[in-house]
C-alpha cells in the first residue's frame, strides 16, 4: 500500500481536488442564485452526491477513451463508446439525483414517473458533457504548457552543455594562440624572452584557474584583460598603442568569464600578421545596473578581420545569461573594427 501511495503525485491530486471543488462551488451558485438559502443546500447535496458519477464519466473519457481510441485513431469505436457512456452515466445520474437527492432534500423536484425515457436520458447526458469539455480543455492546455516548459528546459540544458564545451575549448585555443604569437616575437627579439615569460606565466596562472567558473567578478575579468593586453603591448612595442580605460565601481558586478578576450585575440592577430602601426582602445564603464564594454582597433592602412564564430557564440552566451538585457554591436570598416557590448541589470 505504501509503495502505491509513494507513486501518487500529490500535486496532481491537489489540482484535481481543486478543480472539482471549484466546479461544485460555481454551479451551486449558478443553480441557486437569487433563490432562498435552502436551494443552495439542495444543490450542494446534489453536486456532492452525484460527484462520483461526473468524475467517473469524465476520467473514463479523458484517460481511457481519448488516448485508447481517439489518438490511435479508432474513430468509429470512439463515437460508439462515447454514446454508450453518455447513456449509461446519464441513467445513473438521473437515478441518483432523483432517489438520493431530490426525494430526500426537496420532494418538489422529484421527477415524474417515466422520466427514464430516451429523450430525458439524451438531454441529461448531453447537458452533463460540459464538464467533460471543460476538463479536457484544461488538460490539453496544461499538457501543452508543460510540454513547452520541457522543451525550454531541454533547450537550456543543451545550451549550457554547448557553452560549457566552448568555454573549455576556448582556454586551450587562446593559450595556443598566445604562445604561438609570443614565440614569433622571441624568435625575432630574444631579449624580450625573460620578461615575456614572466608576464605570460602570471596571466596563465589566473586565466587557467579563474576562467572555469560560470560567472566571475568583473574585477577579475578586467584584470585578465589588462594582463592579456599588456603581454601584447610588450611583445609588439611601438607597433601597438593600447588605451585601457576603466570607469566606475566594478565590485558589484559578475560576468561570464573570457567574454571579450576572444575578440581581443582575433583583432590582435592582425597586428602580428601586418607590419602596420595599430592603436586599440578598451573602455569598460560601470554604472548602477549598467555595464559598457567597448573595444576598438584601427590602423592607417586597411586590414581584414577573418572569421566571425566568436560573435555568434558570444551572442548565445549573452542570451543565456542576460536574455533581453544586453546589446552587442559590431562595426567594421577597411581600417577599423569596433565591438560594443551593453548589459543592463
Amino acid at each position: 500500500m505504501k509503495s502505491i501511495l509513494a507513486h501518487i503525485d500529490k500535486k496532481e491530486v491537489l489540482l484535481h481536488a481543486l478543480f472539482w471543488l471549484i466546479w461544485i462551488a460555481a454551479f451551486v451558485v449558478i443553480q441557486s442564485l437569487g433563490q432562498r438559502a435552502h436551494e443552495y443546500f439542495v444543490w450542494l447535496m446534489y453536486y456532492l452526491i452525484t460527484l462520483p458519477v461526473f468524475m467517473g464519466h469524465t476520467y473514463l473519457i479523458a484517460y481511457w477513451l481519448v488516448p485508447r481510441f481517439f489518438f490511435k485513431p479508432k474513430y468509429v469505436s470512439f463515437v460508439i463508446l462515447v454514446f454508450t457512456l453518455l447513456v449509461l452515466f446519464s441513467v445513473i445520474e438521473l437515478l441518483v439525483s432523483n432517489n438520493l437527492v431530490f426525494k430526500v432534500f426537496d420532494p418538489s423536484k422529484v421527477f415524474s414517473p417515466g422520466y427514464l425515457n430516451l429523450k430525458n436520458i439524451l438531454i441529461s447526458g448531453l447537458g452533463n458533457h460540459y464538464i467533460i469539455f471543460v476538463f479536457l480543455a484544461i488538460k490539453v492546455g496544461r499538457s501543452w504548457y508543460l510540454s513547452e516548459i520541457r522543451k525550454e528546459e531541454l533547450l537550456i540544458s543543451k545550451t549550457e552543455t554547448e557553452l560549457e564545451i566552448y568555454q573549455y575549448q576556448l582556454q586551450p585555443k587562446l593559450v595556443y594562440s598566445l604562445i604561438d604569437e609570443v614565440e614569433k616575437v622571441i624568435t625575432e627579439d630574444s631579449q624580450k624572452a625573460p620578461d615575456l615569460i614572466i608576464k605570460l606565466s602570471g596571466f596563465l596562472n589566473r586565466f587557467l584557474f579563474e576562467g572555469k567558473e560560470g560567472m566571475i567578478p568583473l574585477q577579475l575579468e578586467v584584470k585578465m584583460m589588462e594582463e592579456f593586453m599588456e603581454i601584447h603591448r610588450f611583445a609588439l612595442s611601438e607597433r601597438l598603442k593600447i588605451n585601457f580605460v576603466v570607469n566606475g565601481n566594478l565590485k558589484p558586478f559578475v560576468v561570464p568569464p573570457l567574454l571579450l578576450l576572444p575578440f581581443l585575440n582575433d583583432s590582435l592577430k592582425i597586428v602580428y600578421e601586418c607590419n602596420n602601426f595599430f592603436e586599440t582602445t578598451v573602455l569598460i564603464k560601470a554604472e548602477r545596473k549598467y555595464l559598457l564594454f567597448s573595444f576598438t582597433i584601427w590602423s592607417e592602412d586597411s586590414f581584414c578581420v577573418t572569421g566571425n564564430d566568436n560573435m555568434e557564440i558570444t551572442k548565445r552566451r549573452l542570451n543565456y545569461r542576460f536574455r533581453g538585457k544586453h546589446r552587442l554591436i559590431e562595426n567594421i570598416d577597411d581600417n577599423f573594427r569596433e565591438i560594443s557590448l551593453e548589459i543592463y541589470f
